[in-house]
């Protein structure tokens, strides 16, 4: 069978009539609106196909562009297996690589004759060196001024925005500029816009450009950024806005744009039929991967936004109850519940897939030691274990050398984090004197190399300053006053926003926010030993509770985990954001709470909101038989336990699409019996009564511990992630609830533009 006809009768057989039509609309622009699990590459790799095969169209002719050399490479190679062997590829690949190859193929157009791409690495170490020059490292973040630099250039800013911009950073984009040009250097911004710019002000090569290039395919079209959009316009129309090439086609789902973070704009899919009028547009909404009620209440959800074009996915796989919604008592009890979901899971289905899915990274922690107490192997996707993040080993080994000041690997990891301006020749004059002096730990060092070395001033403030923030800090201190303690003296939280990029920081913050809440319910714990075994062991009590405990029960979690996950079946934990083009046979989705996902600072814009509520949808369709939605009434944020509010996303799905399993009214045992009749499809009945009585003493000592942890609350008709309006400050969420009088209460509240703290008599409920 000759590969025209193979190819032929795979259009027939294994597309779908809207498929169908997608790949063989011969010419003009096409939007094919593609739901999650509709076989968005095949469509658009089979449309390549299709253009070469039964179209006769030379695959020099056709351009197709995607968002990640992954991508790009599956493509690829789909196309190839369509082909015979001798036919040309046509150009795959991203929109950086392409516009890269525009300018290599044309030295004509180029900037510079010849020129290199500065990587993440060169601009960093660039934009360092120009910070230096102007005094201003201290002011500014490598990691802040990229940011802003990068996004200037994203949103397409003219030269008058620019000057809008404050004038310090105006003075530091001109400079990194001209840096640039000195030698004939480009980033990976410049390609976009370099590209961008030519098609502008050169009609000459446009005009040649569009006689060459007959077809451009576009994937993954809800992530594309203002220059892209912009780019491929100039590309494709005439000056006259008609459409110059034979063909143009935008594959991509609105319902799935997660990214404006990286300047992903969700209305370019809107903007396209509008730019590209007339167009041809094709929905395809039949799902290959979940099975029906998930993508029932999927399809409810994701009604609630506005900018998006309206479909209703659809699937062929039936089945009944495969939404079960968790209602715990505490995010302790949850990440147990995490746990007993996982094990019934792998009871019924030991070769099938589960993830675990949060909305922030500082999430996993408490879900890991979980795991690693009911030795279950995971793997983070996207991410690193929890106690493995540099902000928190950074952290730990602040901890360590309190306890052990002989510690070099503690030391040279924190002399210098934050930065002090004790580089690299410090470093080499420590290690060398410690050699010499063996027996020295690190505060007789520094101290004999302030008294017997010339350091300059600023150098020796800052070894002097290094030593006073361990000056009153003991091993057998508690443990979260010594990381109080440590956090102010060396000013991390100021440290990580600097440091690194809005999002990485606020994640970071986090995480170290996550690590003083462990701290906490460590101590909680240990203080629960201490009434248990007081009267028997006076000593042990006194061990029990210290940071030397706290470090080495974090020591022992470490090499538990270790071990575990060498396990190739392992549980897959991520973020939403990193589910995105995975799929499990179950997906669990946890912290589904106001204030936590959606998370707070979305609430203040209906853009923000819609964008949490597509996050959600994907992490939805991430499922292909069974789907679990986890949340707790209680849970302790950062060292302050606050009474939760069920997401707003829960209460937009149907009653009638949900199993809810109320576990903090029931057993452990009671719980773990209805979770199993779930992944055995049947009906959750009321069971908590036969347990009660029998499992009476496991019941009344986990009620114990977690009363122990989560004292009880003044309750009020003010909850904490409550969304709240004042006349003059806007909207705003609610931190913290504190009774005033008998009829008023003390709120604190996040508004967009600070916390402010408030009379509940001047606020409104939304």
């Amino acid at each position: 069978m000759n590969n025209e006809v193979s190819f032929n009768n795979f259009l027939q057989s294994d597309l779908n009539k809207e498929q169908l039509k997608a790949v063989t609309i011969p010419s003009g622009a096409i939007l094919v609106i593609a739901g999650a699990g509709s076989g968005k590459t095949r469509i658009i790799t089979s449309r390549i196909a299709n253009l070469i095969i039964n179209e006769s169209a030379d695959p020099k002719t056709i351009v197709a562009l995607t968002f990640t050399n992954k991508a790009a490479e599956e493509m690829k190679n789909r196309v190839t297996n369509f082909l015979n062997r001798k036919t040309d590829i046509p150009f795959v690949g991203t929109f950086h690589s392409f516009c890269l190859s525009l300018l290599r193929s044309n030295p004509s157009i180029s900037p510079f004759a010849q020129f290199s791409i500065l990587d993440e690495d060169d601009k960093s170490s660039l934009l360092k060196k120009i910070l230096k020059k102007y005094n201003l490292e201290k002011q500014v973040s490598v990691a802040q001024l990229k940011s802003h630099i990068s996004n200037l250039k994203n949103s397409q800013l003219s030269a008058d925005d620019i000057k809008a911009t404050p004038p310090m950073f105006q003075e530091l984009y001109n400079e990194y500029e001209k840096e640039k040009n000195n030698i004939h250097c480009l980033d990976f911004d410049d390609l976009l816009l370099t590209i961008l710019n030519i098609f502008h002000s050169n009609q000459e090569f446009k005009a040649k450009f569009q006689n060459k290039v007959k077809h451009i395919l576009i994937d993954e079209y809800q992530d594309t950024n203002v220059i892209q959009h912009n780019l491929l316009k100039y590309m494709s129309l005439t000056n006259d806005k008609e459409v110059a090439l034979t063909s143009i086609c935008a594959v991509g789902d609105e319902d799935q744009s997660i990214y404006s973070w990286r300047g992903a704009v969700v209305e370019n899919m809107l903007k396209f039929q509008d730019d590209f009028s007339p167009i041809v547009k094709v929905k395809i909404e039949q799902n290959y991967r979940t099975v029906e009620p998930i993508l029932n209440a999927a399809n409810k959800l994701i009604s609630n936004n506005k900018i998006r074009n309206e479909k209703n996915l659809w699937s062929t796989k039936k089945a009944k109850n495969r939404i079960l919604v968790l209602i715990n008592k505490s995010d302790y009890q949850e990440s147990d519940n995490i746990t007993s979901t996982i094990k019934k899971f792998k009871e019924n289905n030991p070769q099938k897939t589960l993830a675990i899915l949060y909305r922030t990274h500082f999430q996993s922690r408490i879900i890991e030691e979980a795991l690693i107490n009911n030795k279950i192997p995971y793997q983070i996707i996207g991410g690193v274990q929890f106690y493995q993040r540099k902000e928190i080993k950074d952290l730990i080994a602040y901890l360590r050398l309190v306890v052990n000041p002989y510690d070099k690997v503690s030391f040279f990891r924190t002399i210098n984090c934050p930065a002090r301006g004790l580089g690299e020749q410090f470093e080499n004059l420590a290690m060398e004197e410690w050699n010499n002096n063996p027996f020295f730990d690190f505060k007789e060092l520094l101290q004999y190399i302030l008294n017997n070395t010339s350091q300059p001033q600023k150098k020796a403030e800052a070894i002097s300053h290094f030593l006073e923030i361990f000056k009153e800090l003991k091993p057998k201190g508690k443990t979260s006053e010594i990381i109080n303690d440590i956090l102010e003296e060396t000013d991390f939280y100021n440290h990580l926003r600097t440091a690194y990029e809005t999002e990485d920081s606020m994640d970071k913050i986090d995480n170290v926010k996550e690590l003083c809440r462990a701290i906490e319910n460590f101590e909680s714990k240990a203080q629960s030993a201490i009434q248990v075994y007081s009267l028997e062991d006076e000593a042990h009590n006194e061990i029990n509770n210290t940071l030397e405990h706290f470090l080495a029960e974090i020591a022992l979690i470490e090499e538990k985990a270790s071990k575990q996950n060498q396990d190739e079946n392992r549980i897959k934990m991520m973020t939403l954001h990193a589910a995105k083009g995975l799929e499990f046979d179950a997906i669990l989705i946890t912290g589904l709470e106001e204030g936590l996902f959606p998370s707070a600072r979305s609430l203040y814009t209906g853009e923000s909101l819609e964008e949490e509520r597509r996050l959600f949808y994907v992490g939805m369709t991430r499922a292909k038989e069974w789907l679990i939605l986890s949340w707790a009434k209680q849970r302790n944020t950062f060292g302050q336990i606050s009474d939760q509010i069920e997401s707003r996303f829960l209460g937009e799905i149907p009653e009638t699409f949900l199993t809810k399993l109320n576990s903090y009214k029931e057993t452990f045992y009671s719980t773990e019996s209805h979770i199993k009749d779930f992944f055995e499809g049947k009906e959750i009945s009321d069971k908590s009564n036969i347990f009660i009585q029998t499992l009476k003493t496991e019941y009344k000592s986990t009620y114990k511990k977690e009363t122990k942890i989560f004292p009880s609350k003044v309750t009020s008709i003010w909850q904490t992630n409550q969304l709240v309006s004042h006349s003059s400050f806007g909207v705003g969420v609610v931190k913290k609830v504190e009774k005033k009088d008998s009829e008023n209460f003390t709120l604190t509240v996040q508004f967009k533009n600070g916390e402010k703290k408030v009379l509940s008599s001047f606020l409104k409920k939304i």
